[in-house]
């Protein structure tokens, strides 16, 4: 029988640079029981009173609101960055703002794994004044770092990615600036990867709409990951 889904956030916090947007990373401590040594986004599960987060909401885009609070209050815990509302007399002091939180991509489990989670990805920019720091608990090293240098490193086996967190730095590639990276409206149709083998062995995660893994509701390429000498591969 399938793990059951937990809902969780993530936050692909972006900055603008003379040499283009670059996105905060953060290496996970291996002591962590789940990505434990990977570089990631920050994030975590949805807790039970994130949905009661003092916070200004005005989307109705169909995702629940905890998902937002969670990716607002997981970016505070671990990069010491707040989205803070506006001040309006009807919003708290300490109220987040979760309208600058765009979806980016949904990201779900395969039945295969033991821990299995329902992750909305989400996207916004560096506050004005504000900076990204680590907590040096879940996260022990963090970094500002170009999408492409970012997928360099993993190729060279310096930076060690997830599928979910490779695609999206492929996925940011196009994107001159951080303005043009919000801007982008799509529809999200959850991703649910599929494990495989191939003859020599070298496993390989597909996601929907590859050759191998045809689907309704395909996804961009690229669409197959394979795990090769220590690390993954977008191809």
């Amino acid at each position: 029988m399938p793990a059951e889904l937990r809902p969780a956030a993530t936050v692909i916090l972006l900055r603008d640079t003379p040499s283009g947007p670059e996105v905060w990373m953060m290496e996970r401590s291996r002591a962590v029981g789940f990505m434990g040594a990977a570089w990631v986004f920050p994030g975590g599960r949805v807790d039970p009173g994130d949905a009661e987060l003092p916070a200004r909401c005005t989307v109705e885009d169909g995702i629940p609101r905890a998902f937002r609070a969670a990716a607002a209050r997981e970016l505070f815990e671990e990069a010491g960055v707040r989205l803070s509302a506006p001040d309006e007399a009807d919003v708290p002091d300490d109220a987040y703002d979760l309208d600058g939180l765009v979806p980016w991509s949904h990201w779900i489990t395969p039945e295969i794994e033991a821990r299995r989670y329902d992750t909305w990805f989400f996207v916004t920019p560096l506050p004005p004044g504000a900076e990204a720091r680590i907590d040096g608990q879940e996260a022990v090293a963090g970094d500002w770092l170009r999408p492409a240098d970012a997928i360099a490193r993993a190729e060279a086996g310096t930076l060690p990615l997830a599928p979910p967190t490779l695609r999206t730095l492929v996925e940011l590639l196009p994107y001159a600036d951080v303005a043009a990276a919000v801007a982008v409206r799509r529809p999200l149709p959850p991703i649910c990867p599929r494990f495989t083998k191939v003859e020599d062995e070298t496993v390989w995660v597909l996601l929907p709409g590859d050759p191998d893994y045809p689907s309704d509701a395909p996804v961009e390429p690229p669409t197959r990951f394979p795990f090769h000498v220590g690390r993954w591969w977008a191809r």
